[in-house]
């Protein structure tokens, strides 16, 4: 899933997510969604930036995404080591 973060001309920050055959189409963004991608991906892609963002605000936005992917893959680690010590 790439998510797309939008800053209009009033600063305003909107995300959406990019769907369709291609990615070629924006839907606004859907907490569920977000899981139900992570469950069957296990991360994010790299966010899109539309807009004129600040270099702290590209950084915390990456930051964001990298944070969520790496407790996404701690938790199926910890599942796998799980698993691993029932055998």
């Amino acid at each position: 899933m790439k998510l797309s973060f939008i800053k209009n001309e009033e600063l305003e920050v909107s995300v959406s997510q990019k769907h369709g055959k291609h990615g070629d189409q924006h839907k606004a963004f859907n907490y569920v969604d977000m899981i139900k991608y992570l469950i069957k991906e296990k991360k994010l892609d790299e966010p899109e930036l539309i807009g004129e963002f600040s270099d702290s605000e590209r950084e915390s936005i990456s930051s964001m995404i990298n944070h969520i992917n790496q407790e996404v893959s701690d938790f199926y680690a910890e599942e796998d080591d799980e698993e691993d010590d029932v055998f």
